[in-house]
Formats: structure tokens, C-alpha cells, sequence
């Protein structure tokens, strides 16, 4: 097989790049000349020893389904996978606590004896989303994260998460530029219950962890490395290319070579006779570590549907912020 360069595709939201939300509040404004992709490929291209190249998907998860992102990742056949993501799911608001209002009132039994008592107040949306209550939760990211997670390292590919950095309650609802939201009370706990949910399914699969709370407090904290709620700095994304950078230099070594079984493999379907080093698992979700942790370096593990076509539905099961902001 001819030679192959590797790939580090960036899947990000729109942390990686967004100016949806620019206006004349931004003390900083800037384009995609100072976004982290963009300098870390500049990074990378500039010096002929990194051996490998940057690839960023720019529509930060608002297009599809998480078997889409799938999808477009594998399309680039990449050999480390970045993924920045989770900052949709925690922008709550009152809709959010009136969806859940009605689902208990629907599922209440009215002719019983019992009354249905429902209490609103500054903390309920960040307790209700900890505990799993609401429409969107710690819980359903993690597992939407371990789904993509699970195809790229049954590929034998790497994978670099970027968790949601955390500020402390003292910068929470003090800038609030981005669609003038402001974050509800609690909303830094809701970010760390993000965190939680996620960094067990990322160490379980031998992903990596990009923490971004260590960074943003190495900079100086939140004044330094973001711009508004969740937004990064200039600076911040300067840092992050830098650290993206010595991360996968220090992956590629165990990056597969061009002639690997999992390029022929990456997405289906697939044609011909399956060799013996793509293993099908037979099983699901539950037991699919242990068969994992069982390949050897040359094998793949992949599902039986995988192989006969591409799981790429239509619709979109993303949070959009002009879904969740009150109109």
C-alpha cells in the first residue's frame, strides 16, 4: 500500500469556531486564523518532522446524529480523532423544566390519592440535570460519547476528548455575550457532572483526556481563556494547539501503518471475504471491553452491521441553543 500520512481529525463544537454570536459587546473578536485548528495545522505544516496532518470538521455537531459525526470522521480515515464537545447540552433554561413538568404530569395518576407536588426554584435545572430528569443529561452525552468513542478504538485508532473546562461560581452569569444567555445557578456543576459522567467511559475504551480545566487555570483562569461563558481566547486557543500538538506526536507511534486491516475497514460495506483479523462481534454494548481488551494489535472488532452498510440516519439528536433559549 502506498504511503499513507496520518491524520488528526478535530470534531468540535462550536468552541472550535463559531462567530454566529459576535457583537459589539465581545471585547475580543477574531476569525479562524486564531482558532486552535487552524494553528495547530499551521503548527504541524510548518514543521516537516511532525509527520502527520490536522483535519478540522467545522459544523460543530449541529448536523446529525451522532452516527453522522461517526460518519464524517471515518471519512477521513484518521489515525487520531479529537473530539470537543458537551457545551449544547448543559445551556438550560426554563423549557427545559417545563418539559419536565408536563412528562410528570402526564405519567401521574390522577385518580390516586396521591397529590403531585412539583417545586421550581434558582437551583432545580442544575439539580435536575445531575440527576438525569431532564431532556438532555450527563448521562445521555456519556453514552453518545462512548458510541464514538467505541468505533474509532474497535479500529485500533486513537482518541483525544477534551473535557469541558470548569469556571468557578464566581465567573458564572458575569459575561453572558453568546445569544445573551445567561447560565443558570448551579450551571458550574452542571459542567463538572458533564465531566464525571464522561471521564470513566474515556479511560474504560484507553482514550485520552485533554483536561481543560488544568489549561484554562494555567492561563490564568476563566478572564484569560475565554471570552464569554464558554467561548475560548485567542490565547486559549493557542494553547490548546500547542498541547494538541506534543499529545499526538506522542500517539502516533502506535498509529496504524498503511497496511493495517482497518483502512480497508474504517466504514462500510464491506466487499468480499472478511479476514481473519476483523473479528464480529456477536455481542453488544456490555460486553464489547472485554472483547476489546482481547484483539491483538493487528485486529479490529466490528459489529455485523457495519459491515453491510452505513448507519447514517436522517434527523438530528443535538441541543441547539436557539432551541434552548426562550424566545
Amino acid at each position: 500500500m502506498a504511503e499513507m500520512t496520518p491524520i488528526a481529525a478535530v470534531l468540535g463544537d462550536s468552541r472550535a469556531f463559531d462567530t454566529y454570536f459576535v457583537n459589539a459587546d465581545y471585547a475580543q473578536r477574531y476569525g479562524y486564523d486564531k482558532t486552535f485548528p487552524h494553528l495547530w495545522r499551521k503548527r504541524v505544516l510548518s514543521d516537516p518532522a511532525a509527520g502527520y496532518d490536522v483535519v478540522h470538521i467545522p459544523d460543530h455537531f449541529r448536523g446529525g446524529t451522532v452516527q453522522n459525526n461517526i460518519v464524517r470522521l471515518a471519512l477521513t480515515d484518521p489515525s487520531v480523532v479529537v473530539v470537543l464537545d458537551g457545551i449544547w447540552e448543559t445551556l438550560l433554561n426554563k423549557r427545559h423544566i417545563l418539559d419536565f413538568a408536563e412528562r410528570r404530569i402526564r405519567a401521574h395518576d390522577a385518580a390516586g390519592s396521591d397529590a403531585l407536588t412539583l417545586t421550581y426554584g434558582p437551583l432545580s435545572l442544575a439539580e435536575l440535570f445531575k440527576a438525569g430528569e431532564l431532556s438532555v443529561s450527563p448521562q445521555n452525552f456519556a453514552e453518545r460519547t462512548r458510541a464514538l468513542i467505541s468505533y474509532f478504538r474497535r479500529r485500533q485508532r486513537q482518541v483525544i476528548v477534551m473535557t469541558l473546562p470548569v469556571p468557578p461560581k464566581s465567573y458564572v452569569g458575569s459575561t453572558y455575550h453568546a445569544g445573551d444567555y445567561r447560565p443558570p445557578p448551579g450551571w458550574d456543576e452542571c459542567l463538572a457532572a458533564m465531566n464525571a459522567a464522561t471521564l470513566p467511559v474515556i479511560e474504560s475504551y484507553g482514550a485520552h483526556i485533554l483536561d481543560l480545566t488544568v489549561l484554562m487555570d494555567d492561563l490564568g483562569g476563566p478572564r484569560q481563556a475565554l471570552i464569554d461563558q464558554w467561548h475560548f481566547s485567542p490565547a486559549f486557543h493557542a494553547r490548546l494547539a500547542e498541547a494538541l500538538d506534543d499529545q499526538v506526536r506522542a500517539l502516533l507511534p502506535d498509529a496504524p501503518g498503511p497496511d493495517h486491516v482497518s483502512h480497508k475497514f474504517m466504514l462500510g460495506p464491506a466487499t468480499g471475504a472478511v479476514p481473519p483479523e476483523v473479528i464480529v462481534h456477536a455481542g453488544g454494548a456490555g460486553d464489547e471491553l472485554a472483547a476489546l481488551a482481547a484483539l491483538g494489535p493487528g485486529q479490529i472488532l466490528v459489529y455485523p452491521g457495519e459491515l453491510s452498510g452505513i448507519d447514517n440516519p436522517r434527523g438530528n439528536d443535538r441541543a441547539e441553543f436557539e432551541k434552548q433559549t426562550p424566545r
